[in-house]
């Protein structure tokens, strides 16, 4: 029997087709000779950023202390991130708020956070990108590495200045066995001050294959601190490093893990999320032993379970989410990342919702209640942060 449809041919024209239209909606967004900003805040979102009063910031503008805000036509005061950093500074030398500054003072190491599942689907990416820009805004030093070979954390950003993944210039490069580059040589800046990148894209896949061929040579369990090696030449310049795994526990996640000070495993309340989150454990928890029998192991200072994409009118989900608070107990963070189209919308930008302009929203009160719930999810992830740094 003769079959009509090649599988390379298939594959390659899909592959070329698709590739084709998304690099054209991307240049449609974000065109070569754009420059992406991020949003300017209003005098209100500086104050809760800051910790402090609207009128206080009110105060300092008038008075002529600190960085001149654009005023609009209606008199709000907005300011950049940039500004919003300077106004932080200023607060911290003036003394009034302790850790208004909140970056690490010596010894208090740096925190690197694995986000982490190998369900597709678990919102691993947004979780990250949201906490990345929350973390940033509130003014600490922030490096993203994406570990997944669909780069979809890469692509978050647009079109990044010198960046192209075929030209070697993912996280593999520092972690390849063969002349590794310098991991300073990868990082790239972002629109967002304090904010920086490292990018992902399909040539990650080939640590896999070169950690079953040297481990074919040397037998050893030397590709687990690939990772760590890395990230330990930047980690001083840096309060966070967050790390998105890709959906799959292979070498690399693996890798991550052992590096990683603390880890978040996003789940969303649904059956199968939970069934798979259950398996991801026991498999996690088998290459831990061999690790530990081999006498290499992964310490952290916390890891968190998330619910992720809540319905709290979904009678299955709040049932879902009774369970794992039975079950998991501490284990599961408090606040929940509820499902919105707002998150979903903003994502379709390209943008996280610190990003967007709430009046970019046909509906304000959607955007209002999805930047509630990551806000809390995010500043109960901050408060880990905190402790682990024995702060009070």
């Amino acid at each position: 029997m003769t079959r009509h449809l090649n599988s390379l041919d298939f594959m390659q024209a899909c592959s070329n087709k698709l590739d084709h239209a998304l690099r054209n909606l991307s240049l449609a967004q974000y065109p070569p000779d754009a420059i992406r900003t991020m949003r300017t805040f209003a005098s209100s979102e500086v104050a809760s950023l800051l910790d402090v009063t609207e009128a206080y910031i009110r105060q300092l503008s008038l008075k002529g202390r600190g960085p001149d805000p654009e005023v609009s036509n209606n008199g709000r005061r907005l300011y950049t991130v940039e500004q919003i950093l300077e106004l932080r500074m200023l607060l911290a030398d003036n003394g009034r708020k302790k850790w208004i500054n909140p970056r690490r003072i010596e010894g208090e190491s740096c925190q690197v956070i694995a986000v982490t599942n190998f369900k597709g689907g678990s919102s691993k990416t947004s979780t990250t990108i949201h906490l990345a820009h929350y973390l940033a805004l509130r003014g600490y030093r922030v490096l993203a590495i994406d570990l997944d070979p669909q780069a979809s954390l890469t692509a978050l950003h647009g079109a990044l200045a010198d960046f192209d993944p075929r030209e070697g210039d993912t996280f593999y490069s520092a972690i390849r066995f063969d002349d590794p580059v310098p991991t300073r040589s990868l990082i790239h800046k972002t629109h967002i001050e304090g904010l920086d990148v490292i990018c992902a894209g399909l040539e990650l896949t080939e640590f896999e294959t070169a950690v079953a061929l040297e481990m074919r040579k040397s037998g050893g369990t030397e590709f687990l601190l690939r990772a760590a090696q890395a990230i330990e030449q930047v980690e001083q310049d840096y309060d966070v490093i967050l790390m998105d795994s890709a959906p799959s526990l292979n070498f690399l996640t693996l890798s991550s893990l052992t590096a990683a000070t603390g880890v978040l495993i996003p789940v969303p309340a649904h059956m199968l999320d939970v069934d798979s989150t259950a398996k991801f454990l026991e498999l996690a928890g088998s290459y831990m032993q061999i690790l530990s029998n081999m006498g290499t192991t992964a310490e952290w200072d916390f890891a968190k379970f998330l619910i992720t994409k809540f319905e709290a009118n979904d009678h299955p989900q709040a049932n879902m989410m009774a369970l794992m608070r039975q079950v998991f107990g501490t284990d599961l963070l408090l606040n929940t990342v509820i499902k919105s189209t707002a998150v979903a919308d903003a994502l379709t930008w390209k943008q996280s919702l610190y990003e967007v302009q709430r009046s970019r929203f046909s509906a304000p009160k959607t955007y209002d209640r999805a930047m509630e719930s990551i806000n809390g999810v995010n500043a109960e992830i901050e408060q880990l942060l905190t402790h682990a740094w024995g702060r009070e």
